[in-house]
């Protein structure tokens, strides 16, 4: 029976991540356990670094962004920095976790993270065999993971998703009114570095014009002449006043190199460089292809461009209700599952309303789940966006869900 659990939080901060916390510790105290904060996420398991958590330091935390556990970007199979006075290259130093949560007395421990953050625990090797933590040590805590990343990239629902998706939304929605009092083309850029969930779903909502996305490369002569038009046509309906506003993910390519755009060299430990710049790079682009153009030039002097990069603050503000809720929700999950003997390297993704707790091994877990391309064949159908390439013209027709009522 598991009696002192520990959990942690790993990769980026978002919405939900305290909301896990609490119902987590609410949840483990009322059934008589102890609980640790592991602090900095894998990093505090490398170097030990815990606090005892009770419900009093968890109250109310739910609706607040962020994590009061901390997180980081960690990754204790290539470690780099100094342990126990050495200095250490890139060295699997994934030994030292287990030692430590041993000697901590922790049973089992909930890992809050996304895809880098849960592959430690369920790390598939260059063979094809699944490598983790738990695995490898016969007397290691049973690891269980909670899906969190705001990219959306998982296979189910992750926290942080919702309140990114309504962040985003909102820094377009206030960029539109300032474009159209300048007769301005925007680009706005969001994170998303394989997957572009936030910056389609935000784009949608919030009314951009041209959503560009990782998971599609960027026919450069349909979309700028998409873009002359929409400003023409808005022109000409608005009496001469009109806009276009380009919501791009971090991760898309660059149409001339057909490359990720970087903000500097380097790696995390992940295996990530750091992505930034492709807006100001589409700008630039489009600057130069459009500024003579006469269905721009028609209605204003001079073609006036605007980017913005909110990076940060879409993950910060007030947590959405779904995040807090479903947080605490799978807080309380991750509890119940361990009192009833969950295995090591499964993940916690829903607590259903049957109260049944639905699980999912954390290798299928965190497969690439990209933008389902029926959807955008859907929106361009119908006229609404442009998502970067030419209209394919041919699309499948809808299936409909058709409900038998004769019996």
């Amino acid at each position: 029976m598991v009696t002192r659990i520990g959990i942690f939080t790993g990769g980026g901060d978002c919405g939900g991540l305290n909301a896990v916390i609490e119902g987590t510790v609410k949840a483990a105290v009322h059934e008589g356990f102890e609980v640790d904060g592991i602090l900095k996420g894998w990093e505090g398991g490398i170097h030990d670094n815990r606090l005892p958590l009770r419900i009093s330091d968890v109250e109310g935390i739910h609706s607040t962004t962020g994590t009061i556990i901390q997180t980081s970007r960690t990754n204790p199979y290539i470690f780099t920095g100094e342990l126990d006075g050495r200095m250490f290259e890139k060295e699997d130093v994934s030994h030292r976790v287990i030692e430590n949560l041993n000697k901590a007395g922790l049973e089992a421990v909930i890992a809050v993270g996304g895809n880098d953050t849960l592959s430690v625990i369920r790390r598939r090797e260059k063979d094809g065999n699944l490598r983790g933590l738990s695995p490898d040590y016969k007397d290691a805590p049973v690891f269980v993971g909670i899906p969190k990343t705001m990219d959306g990239d998982l296979q189910t629902y992750s926290l942080g998703l919702d309140t990114a998706i309504n962040r985003a939304k909102k820094v377009i929605e206030d960029f539109i009114p300032l474009l159209a009092a300048n007769g301005s083309i925007g680009f706005v850029e969001f994170f998303g570095r394989d997957v572009g969930r936030v910056t389609f779903k935000a784009g949608i909502s919030a009314g951009a014009d041209v959503i560009l996305l990782p998971e599609v490369p960027i026919d450069q002569d349909y979309t700028f002449d998409f873009i002359a038009n929409r400003y023409d046509e808005r022109a000409k309906r608005n009496n001469g006043t009109s806009h276009v506003l380009i919501a791009v993910a971090e991760g898309t390519t660059n149409p001339i190199t057909g490359e990720k755009v970087y903000l500097s060299p380097g790696e995390d430990s992940f295996g990530h460089g750091k992505l930034g710049g492709i807006g100001d790079k589409l700008a630039k682009i489009l600057e130069d292809k459009l500024r003579n153009d006469p269905r721009i030039r028609s209605h204003t002097k001079s073609l006036d461009i605007k980017t913005q990069r909110p990076t940060y603050g879409v993950r910060g503000g007030e947590t959405l209700y779904s995040d807090s809720y479903i947080g605490q929700k799978l807080g309380v999950a991750a509890v119940q599952a361990l009192i009833h003997g969950v295995q090591s390297g499964m993940a916690i993704i829903n607590f259903n309303e049957y109260g049944q707790i639905e699980l999912m091994p954390i290798d299928k877990l965190i497969e690439p789940r990209p933008i389902h391309i029926k959807l955008l064949d859907a929106f361009e159908k119908s006229g609404l966006y442009c998502f970067g390439r030419r209209p394919l013209g041919n699309y499948e027709k809808p299936s409909f869900l058709v409900r038998n009522n004769s019996s």
